[in-house]
C-alpha cells in the first residue's frame, strides 16, 4: 500500500510497473522451461510451404485456377480447410486433434481474404478430398463455420 500510495500521484507509473511484472512473470516461465502450447498444425509448416500453397494464392486467383491450387496442396500433403473469420482469430479447442487426425490444416483469412466463393470453390474440393479418404465421418467432427460447409452436405445427401 506504501508503494501505490507514492504513485497515487502519476498513473501511468502504475501501468509502467504492472507492464513489467506481466513481462517478468511471462520472461521467468519461458525461461523455466513451460510447454508451449501449439493452437494449430500450421505451424509445422515452413514459410515457403505456407507462401506457396492454394490459400496464399487465392486472393489473386481466377475462379478457373481453383481447383489446380486445391489439387497442388493435395498432392503436396497441405490440404486447408479455409475460415473467413473477423478481427482476432478463433480457435476451437479441438483443431489441432482434427488437424492431426484428418492431416489437414486449418486456414483464417481474418477480416479480409478472397472472394466468398473462391474460399467456397477451394473448400468443396478438400471436403471431397476428406470424404475419399476417410467417409463422411470427418464431417461430424469438423467446426461448422468451415465457408461452404453446410451448403455443401446439403448437396450431398
Amino acid at each position: 500500500t506504501v508503494i501505490w500510495h507514492f504513485l497515487d500521484d502519476d498513473p501511468m507509473k502504475k501501468v509502467i510497473i504492472i507492464l513489467t511484472l506481466i513481462f517478468s512473470i511471462s520472461s521467468f516461465a519461458q525461461e523455466a522451461g513451460q510447454e508451449e502450447i501449439t493452437f494449430s498444425r500450421i505451424k509445422n509448416l515452413t514459410d515457403e510451404q505456407i507462401n506457396s500453397s492454394g490459400p496464399a494464392k487465392l486472393l489473386f486467383a481466377k475462379k478457373s485456377e481453383i481447383r489446380n491450387l486445391a489439387k497442388q496442396d493435395i498432392e503436396n500433403g497441405n490440404p486447408f480447410l479455409l475460415l473467413q473469420g473477423g478481427i482476432a482469430p478463433v480457435i476451437i479447442a479441438t483443431d489441432p486433434q482434427f488437424e492431426d487426425k484428418y492431416e489437414v490444416y486449418f486456414y483464417e483469412y481474418g477480416c479480409t481474404g478472397p472472394d466468398q466463393n473462391l474460399i467456397e470453390d477451394y473448400n468443396k474440393i478438400i471436403f471431397s478430398y476428406l470424404t475419399d479418404q476417410y467417409g463422411k465421418n470427418w464431417t461430424e467432427e469438423v467446426r461448422d463455420d468451415l465457408v461452404g460447409l453446410q451448403r455443401w452436405k446439403k448437396l450431398k445427401r
